[in-house]
């Protein structure tokens, strides 16, 4: 499965504004750094120390990134949006190199392996560097309407075709077909908008290498979209874990997975996260402490690398790309079930098991109804909590609710969190319908990787201290295996319960750790947790002796029949 590596620092930094791009050297493994307003540093990525470094005057500030153009063996880059300037790595001064002026102000170059390097116009015309050198003077035609600019470009190859991807000052984005020389050769547009309060805080382009490039858009509502050259919505996923009130970087790994950075939904430190587009999920993560806004991330993938700005630093996380199975997704620790009967199905003919009447009854007739019709049209799980919840809250029908879990399966992790704080909502007291709902929710089996976004946004700070005072009096009364046949969750549940909580809402009670009930919930969960080591190092001895009564053996006699020892023996 895709997982991140661990990750290092390779180099200093001017700090976040100052980073003006990362690109691919001509050398395997080593990059070129553009540190505005006026430095470009030559690094290899298994050592911190620089290759070789350029610099500028002041007054010529570097404004994207250097690339290096492999038809001529030069390294390029753009002084002042105006200028071009061109040297070999023997070059020690940036100034003693010609600068070639153009009439039109550029946005970026592109590096295209194998071709000349691309150089992208304000208003959306292109041309190879070769041809943009020998026609620099002249004025470019406008491709962007009028007023437009390029805020952001990709350069993309789609079998023998250049493609380059365009987004707008004006939310447009325009997908050119390139000549052989780089020119415009027609191209499709669309605006991205979605709704008045939806902006867009993140981009990248997909390349799925065969015939088809898409835009992936995340909007500030947790929506991923994925469009389509005409604008068409091709899939949209849902992100969770990222602060959506900042911005986002993002970009494309492979044809099915994206790397996406930005601040944690805690808001504090940042969280990098390599995102599934087969599966439309998460499948890993990578904490980290601080979060630069804007953030940086570009991606090296003939070395299997992101490199992040974090604070004062360029950081390399290497990557593992494998195709994700989704078995490994749910659950790596099942294991199937070899002695289960197949049941086969006679589509088209009559059933002969008579139909399982509805186990659901309400106090509301209203409720029963609706019970009833999504019962009868074998509704799933989900969309019986979805429909039926909101109602049985509403007329607090606790019992009901009871009976809902205890018929139905696979309660999603959003109403579990919900649940869970509509429970604690109210005075809680041994053996009334509350302290049963909350035993019942407490044994379900969830996934701690899904439930712990909703538990962060459910769960109050007030309902968080009553859950773990809870839990902690259940662990006090609970014996190691849970009776089977009882709701009751066993003991290895109440321990994964309160490591759930405690990561969920750590900063919380470390705000609240001042306050007293606080200080004696914590107290009272370390001497259960001391306690706890202790039987399981009384076990611990006895495992050997009960070892030895299963092999019919005799435990060793001590031979030792003094009362006392030799501590030293001196030789003379």
């Amino acid at each position: 499965m895709a997982a991140f590596k661990p990750h290092y620092t390779l180099c200093p930094l001017l700090g976040a504004h100052n980073l003006v791009g990362v690109s691919a050297d001509k050398e395997e493994r080593t990059i070129l750094v553009t540190l505005g307003p006026n430095i470009i540093v030559k690094q290899k990525l298994s050592d911190q120390k620089p290759l070789k470094s350029w610099s500028t005057r002041q007054s010529n500030q570097i404004t994207c990134k250097s690339v290096y153009n492999g038809i001529n063996d030069k390294y390029v880059c753009v002084l002042n949006r105006k200028h071009i300037c061109m040297w070999s790595e023997e070059e020690s001064n940036l100034e003693d190199v010609k600068k070639h002026t153009f009439s039109s102000n550029i946005h970026t170059i592109h590096a295209s392996p194998g071709k000349s390097s691309i150089i992208v116009y304000d208003n959306g015309y292109s041309e190879s560097l070769e041809v943009g050198l020998t026609k620099r003077k002249d004025v470019k035609p406008n491709l962007l309407e009028q007023g437009e600019t390029v805020s952001k470009s990709y350069l993309e190859r789609v079998k023998d075709q250049t493609v380059l991807i365009l987004s707008t000052s004006k939310n447009k984005v325009y997908f050119v077909r390139l000549t052989s020389d780089g020119s415009p050769d027609g191209n499709l547009n669309f605006s991205l908008t979605k709704g008045d309060n939806c902006r867009n805080i993140g981009m990248t382009v997909v390349n799925d290498n065969a015939n088809i490039v898409t835009i992936l858009v995340l909007w500030s509502d947790g929506e991923l979209v994925q469009y389509s050259e005409q604008g068409a919505i091709l899939a949209t996923y849902t992100l969770s874990g990222i602060c959506l009130t900042n911005p986002v970087a993002m970009v494309m790994l492979d044809s099915t997975h994206i790397a996406i950075y930005g601040a944690d939904v805690s808001e504090e430190g940042a969280v990098l996260m390599l995102f599934d587009l087969k599966f439309g999920m998460s499948v890993s993560n990578r904490k980290l402490k601080f979060f630069c806004d804007p953030p940086h991330m570009y991606c090296l993938p003939s070395n299997n690398v992101l490199l992040l700005c974090i604070v004062q630093n360029l950081v390399v996380v290497p990557y593992v790309l494998q195709p994700s199975l989704l078995w490994n997704l749910i659950d790596s620790k099942q294991v199937r079930d070899s002695s289960a009967k197949p049941e086969v199905a006679a589509w088209g003919g009559e059933s002969e098991k008579p139909s399982i009447p509805n186990p659901l009854k309400f106090r509301k007739t209203e409720t029963n109804k609706l019970s009833n019709s999504l019962w009868e049209s074998n509704a799933c799980s989900s969309r019986i909590f979805d429909e039926l919840l909101p109602f049985l809250k509403e007329d607090k029908d606790i019992d009901g609710i009871c009976l809902l879990l205890s018929s139905v399966k696979d309660l999603p992790e959003k109403w579990l969190a919900d649940l869970l704080n509509f429970s604690l909502e109210g005075t809680i007291a041994e053996g009334d319908s509350r302290s049963k709902m909350l035993e019942i929710l407490l044994s379900i089996s969830y996934s701690d990787v899904v439930l712990l976004n909703h538990i962060r946004r459910a769960l109050t700070t007030k309902s968080t201290i009553k859950l773990l005072e809870h839990l902690a009096q259940l662990l006090k009364d609970c014996k190691f295996s849970g009776d089977v046949g009882t709701i009751q969750p066993d003991f290895g549940q109440l321990v994964d319960w309160i490591s759930l909580i405690l990561d969920a809402h750590h900063h919380e009670l470390l705000i609240a750790g001042t306050d007293d009930q606080v200080k004696q919930l914590i107290k009272q969960l370390g001497q259960l947790v001391g306690e706890s080591y202790e039987f399981l190092d009384s076990l611990g001895q006895s495992e050997p002796l009960i070892t030895l009564l299963e092999q019919k053996r005799r435990p060793p006699e001590n031979r030792r029949k003094d009362w006392y020892a030799i501590e030293v023996v001196r030789l003379l």
